[in-house]
């Protein structure tokens, strides 16, 4: 019976499998268009007075190996490095995007879903937190085909710099994934193991 708890330990191991994975590809959109692919900065704006009217980023990572998976949870982390001095912070809703780009895109903005798939504040410098369990979910599920997220300031905000994928401190996709084979670790299964 000693070996009760190492056996149920095992089992919980195996329930979710964690990743963390570099995008394939970073962007940022403006309204004029342009290609940013390259740069080591992703910007966020809407702030015509100060001549930055709709900036956009777009981040893509490559999840095909795990289409069909079930996502436990998924966080996008995004390094801020630069906000305008007023300190008022960056208000963002993130979408699917719905058509393809890829870092040498230098057109205006990738289109996007009409309805958001959540909003996040960014407010100070440093690294940032973001919930996206639901869409990654869809993409794992084919639901949406993966095209990435697409970040856009909600309201009349200054600027925003976070790290692109061209730098060490890049965007990261943090992902919690049920493990596929736990088929084996039913009670019955681990009481066969007693």
């Amino acid at each position: 019976m000693k070996f009760i708890p190492m056996i149920l330990a095992a089992a919980l191991a195996a329930y979710g499998e964690s990743l963390v994975l570099a995008p394939s590809s970073d962007s940022y959109t403006i309204p004029a268009g342009g290609c940013y692919g390259t740069e080591i900065e992703l910007l966020l704006a809407n702030k015509s007075s100060s001549g930055h009217p709709d900036e956009r980023s777009m981040i893509f990572w490559d999840l095909s190996e795990y289409a069909g998976r079930t996502v436990l949870s998924a966080v996008i982390r995004i390094d801020v490095f630069f906000q305008c001095g007023s300190g008022s912070g960056t208000d963002t809703e993130f979408f699917a995007a719905t058509g393809y780009w890829d870092e040498s895109w230098s057109g205006a903005h990738v289109p996007i879903e009409t309805s958001p798939s959540g909003e996040y504040f960014f407010l100070g410098n440093g690294w940032h937190e973001i919930e996206a369990s639901s869409l990654v979910q869809r993409w794992l599920s084919e639901e949406i085909p993966n095209y990435g997220v697409v970040f856009r300031v909600n309201g009349v905000y200054p600027y925003t710099k976070c790290r692109s994928r061209e730098t060490t401190s890049g965007p990261e996709l943090v992902l919690e994934l049920e493990d596929n084979h736990l088929e084996p670790y039913t009670w019955a299964g681990i009481k066969s193991l007693l």
